[in-house]
């Protein structure tokens, strides 16, 4: 008689596999029996070999579990996700952020420096409430209570910031304490309130006057000129923020398309899009290789006294693009706590006499994003494109990975943006190149190719 041959659990024996973490389910033919599997080391420590235990049930084939045993493997999955008994008045909420900031935000989050500060700003409030002696020492999760959270509101609105601001802080602690128990931790994570009445979000969108303002202001100085690059592909793609300054258009941008995720990074819940190029911002994108924004840092040759400049991607351009608002007369003056308009004295080098309004912008580098989105709403743009080219998801899964590689995709988004520049293009030339409008700009990317 032919001995019974004995199949091997391994966790590839079949293509539908039922799995939980570290455990899978395995069928056992011969016996008509499901097994609950996983890892373990062998003996010598550096092994790894499949383990077994039987969980007496029947039925079902290789590829298809049936109920009792996909019961029986998630009962044993929760059963081994035991709690970190760790006393919370020993958890330091200091070392809890230290690690959230350096395991999830910096290699996860899209502006990981957003809630660097806002840490930051925890833990001068900490200091703070310890001088004061509310705090015996550095806080452990046992201190953290509502009190706590709106003491620190209060702290920060006499500071004068924002209640967005404030909220967005504010997640710079609670976003730690939900990573820390998820992850056991901690046994549980304390309710961390949100700022009270926190304003509407701004609705602030620029009109075609103003785009057209704002791209001759920042073509009419070079130091600014990376300025009107992002406006013209935030203008014409309705991307974030973040991903048109990480924009590389050696590797993301190939056959009229541009993919705003680059290669290896991850997907996160601000997702980045995949964007035809539209005809109006193509042939700026092919003036110099490398980071689609690249500013003019000027410096002095120490050798020749000379002053040069080298371009650099950048990394922010808030100081610059509140600048260019300015310049583009997108601003008002700032005012004091009280309401009272803020003047600055005269300039003696510049000739001045008398004093001048503190001008701040109008708008952030976002709310080019947010006119994008109103403007195609207004040109009849169907509001799933509009949506798919900010980044949302889309429905299914062929659709969101695929979609791009058809012929009309986001076809009637592109005609929306061409629609939207032939208006500017009433107002101002300057968001049309052309090989012979302006041999600046030639020259200019001729220079950034030989500095590359």
């Amino acid at each position: 008689m032919r001995p019974r041959q004995r199949t091997q659990p391994s966790p590839k024996n079949f293509e539908r596999r039922y799995q939980l973490g570290s455990f899978w389910l395995w069928y056992r033919e011969d016996r008509d029996n499901w097994c609950l599997c996983w890892y373990d080391k062998g003996s010598n420590g550096s092994e790894r070999r499949v383990r077994r235990k039987s969980l007496g049930i029947s039925g079902g084939s290789a590829d298809q579990a049936p109920q009792a045993a996909q019961d029986a493997l998630a009962e044993h999955y929760l059963a081994s996700q035991k709690l970190v008994q760790a006393p919370v008045e020993a958890v330091y909420v200091e070392k809890l952020m230290a690690d959230w900031l350096l395991q999830h935000a910096v290699p996860n989050l899209s502006a990981p420096d957003r809630y660097a500060n806002g840490v930051q700003h925890w833990l001068t409030f900490f200091a703070e409430e310890q001088a004061q002696g509310r705090l015996a020492g550095p806080p452990t999760v046992a201190d953290v209570t509502t009190a706590l959270v709106e003491r620190f509101h209060a702290w920060r609105a006499q500071q004068g910031v924002s209640g967005h601001t404030i909220a967005r802080d504010t997640a710079a602690l609670r976003q730690p304490l939900n990573w820390a128990w998820k992850r056991n931790m901690i046994a549980s994570a304390p309710f961390v309130p949100d700022v009270r009445r926190k304003p509407e979000p701004r609705e602030l969108v620029y009109t075609v006057e103003q785009i057209a303002a704002l791209l001759e202001a920042a073509w009419a100085l070079e130091e600014r000129r990376h300025i009107h690059m992002f406006a013209m592909i935030m203008l014409s793609t309705n991307a974030r923020v973040e991903a048109v300054l990480e924009l590389d258009k050696d590797t993301q941008v190939r056959d009229g398309v541009i993919y705003f995720n680059a290669p290896g990074r991850n997907q996160t819940k601000k997702r980045r899009s995949i964007v035809p190029i539209a005809p109006t911002l193509a042939p700026w994108l092919e003036l110099y290789s490398g980071r689609a924004i690249q500013w003019q840092r000027r410096y002095v040759d120490r050798d020749t006294g000379e002053h040069r400049f080298v371009y650099e991607p950048a990394a922010s351009i808030k100081t610059a693009f509140e600048k260019t608002l300015v310049g583009a007369g997108i601003c008002r003056q700032q005012t004091d706590a009280s309401g009272t308009p803020i003047w600055l004295p005269p300039r003696a080098k510049l000739g001045e006499t008398v004093p001048r309004p503190k001008l701040v912008g109008l708008g952030s580098p976002n709310t080019l994003r947010h006119t994008t989105s109103t403007e195609m709403h207004r040109r009849g743009v169907p509001e799933a494109q509009i949506e798919t080219a900010a980044g949302h998801r889309g429905d299914g899964t062929n659709k969101r990975h695929y979609r791009h590689l058809r012929p009309e995709y986001l076809a009637d988004f592109i005609d929306g943006v061409e629609s939207l520049w032939e208006d500017v293009g009433k107002l101002t030339k300057v968001h049309l190149l052309n090989g012979n409008r302006d041999r600046k700009i030639i020259d200019l990317a001729a220079g950034r190719r030989r500095l590359r």
